[in-house]
């Protein structure tokens, strides 16, 4: 999940050797999603053997599967990661940072990860 600045929208991207270095954009591998701005969300991420599928408040909002491809890394999920969560001011993306705005903080309400049985 990627929010830039003061928008109405979230990211959901899947990143890796396949849809970065090959530029591979089939399957979809990202989406848009609406987010309410003044107030909690809540961002799911669930690992399938098969699919990835990410939510948003409850609703499924993207599922990425694993296809059959002679491609390397389309499917590179089938590994332990970790849960990383920043903040990240200006860049080439979002663009630069008006120091009138500062400071600005991230809050989260709570994180939970489980593992399916």
């Amino acid at each position: 999940m990627e929010h830039l600045n003061y928008d109405s929208v979230v990211y959901q991207t899947i990143h890796s050797y396949y849809t970065l270095n090959l530029k591979q954009d089939t399957p979809q591998r990202y989406t848009t999603v609406s987010i309410d701005r003044e107030g909690y969300n809540t961002y799911g991420v669930e690992f399938y053997p098969d699919k990835i599928v990410f939510t948003v408040n409850g609703q499924a909002t993207l599922t990425y599967p694993k296809i059959e491809t002679d491609l390397e890394g389309q499917f590179p999920f089938d590994q332990a990661y970790y849960l990383l969560m920043d903040m990240q001011l200006g860049g080439s993306w979002v663009g630069g940072v008006d120091p009138a705005t500062l400071p600005v903080q991230m809050e989260i309400d709570w994180v939970k990860v489980w593992k399916r049985k």
